[in-house]
C-alpha cells in the first residue's frame, strides 16, 4: 500500500512561488522581484546547481540576488550541509539566502540564523535580510507542523520521564558514551535511549560517531530543546501558597523540616552561582520539588492561594528530580539542567536568570556555550 505524503501547496514548485510572493506583498510596489527556477552556474571550473533565485530591485536600482534552497524535510543535523552547499554556489557566502520547505521548526530557524541563511515555510515563518538593498522581513508563523510526516515511526517530542532521563543523564556524562550506556545511566530501556537519542542526533543537540555512540553533548542547545516540549507549570504538580513571614522564612525552614524537598528556580540557580556574581534578579519566589507537597506545607506552614504565591510547592513528573539532586551550600538543589529548564519555562526574568546561570556553567563544563 502506497501513500501519497505530499501536501498541497507544499511542492517545490509551489513554495518557491509562495515565498516570492510573500516578499513581493511586503515590499512596497515600487520594487520589483522576479523568481528564476532551476539556476545552474560555473564555479571554479565545476556546474553548481540551486533551486531557484529571487532578484529583489528598489527604485534606485540597486539588485540583490536571493539564493533559494528548498527541502521537502529538515533537521538541525542538515543545515550544515545546506549551508556548505550554498557556500559552494556563491563562492563561500551564505548570506542573502534562503530555504523553503513545508515546515521550518524553531531549532533549525536557529541553525539557520547562526549561518546568516532566512528561511520561509507554509505556516508563515520568513526571514530575508540584505545588506543592499536594505530589506529585513521577520515573520513567525506556526511552532509545530500540522503536515503529516512520512516517518511517522519516529520519535517527535521530549515529552515524558524517559526523555527527561534521558536529557539529564547526557548533559552530565562524559563522552563517548553508547546507546545502551545512556540507557543504564538514565534508568531507561535501551529502545527508549535509542529513540530519544535519535531524536536528539536528528536536532543537531548531540553529535554521533560511525558506531552511533554519542561523542558531543551541546548542553545549551539539548536543554533549550527539551523546554520546547517540557514546562515546569503543566509537566509537574503544581500547588501555588504563600509564607506570610516571607521567601527567606520558607528558604530558611526548609533546612529543619523532615519531608524530603529539593530547590530549583531562583534559589537553586543563586547557589550554582559563584560567589562574586550578582544575580540578575532579585529573588521574588521559591520553587521547591517534593514527592509529598502536602506534608512540606504543613511542615513550613504554607497557605494555599490563588494569587499572591511566594512558594511554588512542585510535585515531580519523575523520581529523576531527586535522583539527580545535589547537595549545595547545605541545600538540596534540582540538578542543573533541570534547574535551567525550569527557569527556561517560568515566567517574570526567569529565562534571563537561565541565561546567567548557563554563563556559569559554561565557566566550568564543555557545551554550555552552544
Amino acid at each position: 500500500m502506497s501513500r501519497n505524503t505530499t501536501e498541497h501547496g507544499t511542492t517545490e514548485a509551489e513554495l518557491i512561488t509562495a515565498a516570492a510572493e510573500v516578499v513581493r506583498a511586503v515590499l512596497p510596489a515600487t520594487w520589483a522581484v522576479e523568481v528564476r527556477l532551476g539556476v545552474s552556474r560555473d564555479v571554479g571550473g565545476r556546474a553548481r546547481e540551486a533551486d531557484a533565485e529571487l532578484a529583489v530591485r528598489d527604485p534606485d536600482g540597486s539588485t540583490a540576488t536571493v539564493l533559494i534552497e528548498f527541502k521537502r524535510q529538515i533537521a538541525p543535523k542538515d543545515v550544515a550541509r545546506v549551508a556548505a552547499r550554498i557556500a559552494a554556489f556563491r563562492g563561500g557566502q551564505t548570506r542573502g539566502a534562503v530555504l523553503v520547505a513545508p515546515f521550518v521548526s524553531p531549532t533549525v530557524r536557529a541553525e539557520l540564523e547562526t549561518h546568516g541563511i532566512g528561511w520561509f515555510d507554509a505556516t508563515g515563518n520568513v526571514r530575508l535580510v540584505l545588506d543592499r538593498p536594505a530589506v529585513f522581513i521577520d515573520r513567525v508563523g506556526a511552532n509545530r507542523s500540522g503536515l503529516r510526516d512520512p516517518e511517522e515511526r519516529n520519535l517527535k517530542t521530549l515529552r515524558g520521564a524517559a526523555a527527561a532521563r534521558v536529557v539529564l543523564a547526557l548533559c552530565e556524562s562524559g563522552t563517548p558514551v553508547g546507546v545502551r550506556e545512556v540507557a543504564t545511566l538514565a534508568g531507561v530501556s535501551a529502545s527508549s535511549s535509542s529513540r530519544v537519542l535519535d531524536l536528539l542526533d536528528r536536532e543537531a543537540t548531540i553529535r554521533r560517531g560511525a558506531d552511533g555512540a554519542v561523542v558531543a553533548v551541546r548542553r545549551r542547545a539539548l536543554v533549550t530543546r527539551w523546554a520546547a516540549d517540557y514546562r515546569v507549570m503543566k509537566s509537574n504538580e503544581v500547588i501555588a501558597a504563600i509564607d506570610p513571614r516571607g521567601i527567606d522564612h520558607a528558604l530558611g525552614a526548609l533546612l529543619d523540616v523532615d519531608v524530603p524537598a529539593v530547590l530549583t528556580g531562583s534559589a537553586a540557580a543563586r547557589a550554582y552561582l559563584p560567589a562574586d556574581v550578582v544575580p540578575v534578579s532579585p529573588l521574588g519566589s521559591l520553587s521547591v520539588y517534593t514527592a509529598d507537597p502536602i506534608g512540606l506545607m504543613d511542615r513550613l506552614r504554607l497557605k494555599r492561594v490563588e494569587r499572591g504565591a511566594n512558594v511554588f510547592v512542585i510535585r515531580p513528573y519523575d523520581d529523576v528530580v531527586e535522583e539527580r539532586a545535589r547537595t549545595v551550600n547545605g541545600r538540596r538543589c534540582a540538578a542543573p539542567a533541570q534547574v535551567v529548564a525550569d527557569l527556561l519555562t517560568g515566567s517574570g526574568r526567569s529565562a534571563e536568570e537561565a541565561e546567567q546561570l548557563m554563563g556559569a556553567l559554561a565557566a566550568v563544563e564543555e557545551g554550555w556555550t552552544s
